[in-house]
């Protein structure tokens, strides 16, 4: 078996990631299987203040890889971490989305290298997305030294339970390999991804929800009464609920295009 990292709670507001990944230690030790590691509290203080941030020095853990080993509490953890991945043959961060938000299961990686893809399709998740995303986070730093890594996101503050199950369910299938990839479906790649915004401050109502399918300027919600229109066709990943909206703290909807 390869050896394979899970770490979960890097963000400590997403504790939904932090309860499965719990679930899947505890499953993954009753059968002593060694070349597993789960790790469901990689950012203990800022999951115990149920917040993103570490409150001890304010920094966003995920945005800071390979970290110092010199540096603040979050830059010495990051550093301990990058310095453990490196052991491991893969790498698997689970996340889900935040306060009045939730999303369906998708892996998150850089496509564009070999490993990654042959990691979705040993996961076998329906839904891979690309991402270069934002430099300094775990996965795509581990990527780049050549570890198969990924994020999987799913689920939210308020709803987790449907869709983390299905995550456990993945990801003991995975360490048990119970199916190999040629007896898995292929996952739909989608090569981009952009979040929808508004300047408009208001009462969000969403008439979609992730997982449906949107065509360009079809209608996703509104604000205060407003439509808010999506910018290109694609696959909804994820989506605000019925919620309150800041357009200087979050994003209406994650949409992914082929």
């Amino acid at each position: 078996m390869k050896r394979t990292l899970i770490t979960a709670g890097i963000h400590g507001n997403e504790i939904g990631s932090v309860l499965i990944a719990r679930e899947i230690k505890g499953w993954i030790e009753s059968r002593g299987i060694e070349e597993v590691e789960v790790l469901p509290n990689v950012n203990l203080e800022a999951v115990e203040h149920k917040q993103r941030k570490n409150p001890l020095d304010d920094k966003d853990l995920n945005r800071i890889f390979p970290g110092k080993e010199n540096g603040t509490t979050s830059e010495r953890r990051a550093h301990r971490l990058f310095e453990k991945a490196k052991e491991f043959d893969r790498l698997i961060d689970l996340h889900t989305y935040g306060d009045d938000s939730w999303c369906i299961p998708y892996m998150l990686t850089d496509l564009n290298q070999d490993y990654n893809r042959k990691l979705c399709e040993r996961v076998g998740l329906k839904t891979a997305v690309q991402t270069r995303g934002t430099d300094s986070q775990l996965f795509l730093e581990t990527s780049n030294i050549g570890i198969p890594s990924m994020i999987i996101e799913a689920g939210g503050a308020q709803r987790y339970r449907e869709e983390l199950e299905e995550v456990k369910k993945t990801m003991i299938d995975l360490l048990t390999a119970k199916k190999t990839s040629s007896e898995k479906p292929s996952p739909k790649y989608f090569e981009h991804y952009d979040r929808k915004r508004s300047s408009i401050e208001g009462y969000f109502e969403p008439v979609k929800e992730p997982g449906d399918e949107v065509k360009n300027e079809e209608v996703l919600g509104t604000i205060d009464g407003e439509e808010i229109r999506a910018d290109f066709s694609g696959l909804i990943l994820g989506m605000k609920e019925s919620s309150s909206y800041d357009p200087e703290e979050e994003s209406i909807a994650a949409i992914a295009k082929k």
